[in-house]
């Protein structure tokens, strides 16, 4: 399944759908209704979907640099960002999350893969993630940062982002993707040093 026929599949079976370029229009269209979001960059056939639960586009600060909450997938969205420059959004509403989910599961099952990510190389979730952040030193925004503040991105991406940590009084909780841009997360596991490099090489800020 390409762009152009999950786009065509989900039109022919949402209740409605809305595309939006920015914050202003997604807050215009944007309701509490179960629904799939579907993300096009402008790169050849790069796409990415999945349901918008708990309005995950808000908290995948693509269209806000202010980071809320916390979100698995950001980091990856943010790094396509810059690589490829975001094209639009569409936003495609279901009677129910069951229904939303299916049809997220549906474009996996077509793309013969298990993941929600298309046009980037990996079979598994770590393995597109370094993919996408390998594309994303090549970038003439990475490139631009001196080398001690990439040494330090390279520390959050490696060790904390892909780590699993585990929490420092707590062993039997470990820390996920989405754990990581979550405000105070990097004080937290002691990492306060982290939050300047990921702030100026993500262009967010947490606070």
């Amino acid at each position: 399944m390409n762009y152009f026929e999950s786009i065509e599949y989900l039109k022919l079976n949402c209740l409605s759908f809305f595309t939006c370029n920015n914050e202003n229009e997604f807050k215009e269209k944007h309701d509490n209704s179960p629904s799939l979001y579907f993300i096009k960059w402008k790169g050849d056939n790069v796409f990415n979907w999945g349901t918008s639960k708990s309005n995950r586009i808000r908290k995948s600060s693509i269209f806000n640099r202010k980071l809320t909450g916390k979100y698995d997938r950001r980091v990856d969205y943010l790094m396509l960002k810059k690589i490829y420059g975001l094209d639009k959004v569409f936003i495609f509403k279901f009677k129910n999350d069951q229904d939303s989910r299916y049809h997220e599961s549906i474009i996996k099952q077509k793309k013969n893969q298990k993941h929600c990510f298309s046009g980037i190389q990996g079979s598994n979730r770590d393995e597109i993630s370094r993919t996408i952040y390998s594309m994303f030193k090549k970038t003439n925004w990475f490139d631009k940062f001196d080398e001690d503040l990439k040494n330090l991105f390279d520390e959050f991406f490696n060790d904390v982002f892909l780590g699993k940590l585990k929490h420092p009084t707590n062993p039997r909780r470990t820390f996920y993707y989405g754990d990581c841009l979550e405000p105070k997360f990097l004080r937290t596991i002691e990492k306060k040093y982290l939050e300047d490099p990921v702030e100026q090489i993500l262009d967010v800020h947490f606070y």
